[in-house]
């Protein structure tokens, strides 16, 4: 199991669902990319949201840029992350990468 680091990257990812999934079933594909991104080199965490209207929210916490990228780009040739990548609409993707400067938690 790998040690939780500090992440200086967050990747933000918003989009919906292609039509014909339920959000039951967007939201078993989606836990399954768990076993995929846990394996990329500079994985902390990930949390994945919907909000009840059709949208959706990946949100990835990465230790540096490049792995986030590196990862980002990888994650498209992985089989089993494009079977879990059929209930999205591609239109609607949005992927963003940001530097983190802030983290609070009390």
């Amino acid at each position: 199991m790998q040690t939780l680091q500090e992440p200086n990257v967050v990747e933000v990812v918003l989009f919906e669902a292609n039509p014909g999934y339920s959000p039951q079933d967007v939201e078993k594909a989606l836990s399954s990319l768990n076993d995929v991104v846990k394996l990329y080199y500079g994985f902390v965490k990930r949390t994945t949201a919907y909000n009840g209207d059709g949208k959706y929210v990946d949100i990835v916490y990465w230790t540096d840029m490049k792995s986030a990228k590196d990862a980002a780009a990888d994650v498209m040739q992985n089989q089993k992350a494009a079977k879990a990548f059929e209930v999205i609409k591609p239109e609607s993707v949005q992927m963003y990468h940001f530097d983190a400067f802030n983290e609070f938690e009390e």
